[in-house]
């Protein structure tokens, strides 16, 4: 009986082990333009790449692109996905999402990744994982770790 318990409990923690992250694999900060297209490429219909001037990233030096993903699959949905890119280097992601989505995002946002740690009228945000639920525009944003200093103003709470 005791076996039967032990076998159930690995089985449980292996199935957990392998649930996917919240956070889409195809998001990898750091990678390059191409790399990102090409790992998107079947996943898009259509995809389009295009320069944003000028760029909002902070401390751009060359170029702002963004590969404009339509039909990616995110919690379910074929979505609209914005990959923002400086410098050749992935920086953000936004996944556009629904208003009716909103509690079952943060849902499942908080199961992944703990109480969000920063709230106001625009954000769920999830900093050490450096994450976010849009309520405004109804979004979940990704982001790099040099922008840990940039949206820090963004997810500050609201004035009273």
């Amino acid at each position: 009986m005791l076996r039967i318990a032990v076998l159930t409990v690995v089985a449980c923690l292996a199935a957990a082990a392998a649930a996917p992250p919240f956070q889409p694999s195809e998001v990898r900060f750091g990678a390059t333009t191409s790399q990102i297209a090409a790992s998107l490429a079947g996943k898009c219909t259509p995809m389009t790449t295009r320069r944003i001037d000028p760029p909002f990233l902070p401390r751009i030096r060359d170029k702002q692109l963004q590969i404009d993903c339509e039909g990616f699959m995110f919690f379910g949905k074929p979505r609209h996905a914005e990959f923002v890119i400086g410098d050749d280097r992935l920086q953000m992601v936004w996944i556009m999402t629904g208003a009716d989505e909103d509690a079952a995002l943060l849902q499942a946002m908080t199961a992944a990744y703990g109480a969000p740690d920063r709230r106001n009228k625009t954000y769920d945000a999830f900093t050490a994982q450096r994450a976010a639920l849009r309520l405004d525009r109804h979004e979940v944003l990704f982001y790099a770790p040099d922008l840990d200093t940039d949206m820090a103003p963004d997810f500050a709470p609201d004035a009273r």
